[in-house]
């Protein structure tokens, strides 16, 4: 079979499947949505549709780049036909193993050897995706962060049976397209920055039960605050130069040491306390003052266009 180099296959047709789709289609690429869903697949097709309006609305696509995207992006009747001579399949099912092993089973036997295969998990294991493949070596995880058609990052892990060569192209190809890739060195669940907003998200939490602070303050402290500088930095970056002329070193010994206190007194359980769904629930209500879950996803998007253009020179 031969590989057509601009067609990407997209396996999972859900929000992340969709944002995938718009992706790939406004970087000139053909794309072929699938899923078991019928009602999934179309409605994908629109929601996809949304997002490259959106991209042309905001500048980020010419009227005429835009309307060469729509006409990318098609809905495959089966699997085998979403992954037909495509160069790389986007996995993008739900997140359990039992779901993406048999999609990962399906695509290995339809798609052709030398197809990347690449998942979208959040956080499972690539390793145990890929051990019911015949051409394991072609797989890996690359997880992006919602909506993948606006935020760079995609974090690429390899899994036990994962060549190098494949690895490279991965990384090689997702950059070609503007993407931002972290490659992780093993595995672990939840990759690298899923670890990191639980770890924040967890402290968040027990602020708010613990009677601290209400969600709206806790959310606003983040955003307003470290949130500023994570946009640009990561922590370590943000230390060194916390650090003065001494930087992350003097930092760590001088300054770093204080945190002992911080980290003593934080949250250590593992497991969300019973009352969390509750209390949160009426936070976000408060703090959404009104706004649609739609009105509030859409301002979030507006304004990641506007720091897209700023950082990353959109």
């Amino acid at each position: 079979m031969k590989l057509d180099s601009k067609k990407i296959g997209i396996v999972g047709a859900g929000l992340i499947g969709s944002g995938w789709a718009a992706f790939f289609a406004s970087h000139g690429y053909a794309v072929s949505l699938y899923d078991i869903d019928e009602s999934a697949k179309q409605a994908a097709a629109t929601r996809t549709k949304t997002f490259l309006a959106f991209l042309r609305d905001h500048g980020l696509l010419s009227a005429e780049e835009h309307e060469l995207a729509v006409e990318r992006v098609a809905v495959a009747d089966d699997l085998a036909d979403a992954v037909a001579g495509a160069y790389l399949v986007q996995e993008s099912v739900a997140e359990r193993y039992d779901v993406k092993k048999d999609i990962f089973r399906q695509i290995d036997r339809a798609a052709d050897p030398s197809t990347i295969v690449a998942s979208s998990s959040s956080g499972l294991l690539i390793s145990e995706l890929q051990s019911v493949m015949d051409h394991p070596g072609r797989s890996l995880i690359a997880h992006p962060f919602n909506p993948p058609h606006l935020i760079p990052l995609v974090e690429l892990v390899p899994g036990k049976a994962t060549s190098a060569e494949t690895m490279a192209e991965a990384k090689r190809f997702y950059e070609s397209l503007g993407k931002v890739s972290v490659i992780l060195n093993k595995e672990v669940p939840g990759h690298i920055a899923n670890r990191l907003q639980a770890a924040v998200w967890r402290e968040a939490i027990d602020l708010v039960i613990s009677g601290v602070a209400s969600v709206a303050d806790v959310d606003k402290a983040l955003a307003a605050g470290p949130g500023v500088r994570w946009a640009l930095l990561g922590p370590h970056m943000i230390f060194h130069l916390g650090g003065g002329a001494g930087g992350i070193e003097h930092f760590v010994r001088h300054v770093g040491t204080a945190w002992n206190d911080l980290w003593s007194g934080m949250a250590s359980w593992e497991s969300l306390p019973p009352e969390t769904a509750a209390v949160l629930s009426r936070g976000v209500q408060e703090e959404a003052e009104g706004r649609s879950l739609q009105e509030i996803a859409r301002w979030r998007d507006e304004k990641v266009v506007q720091l897209l253009k700023v950082i990353y020179d959109r």
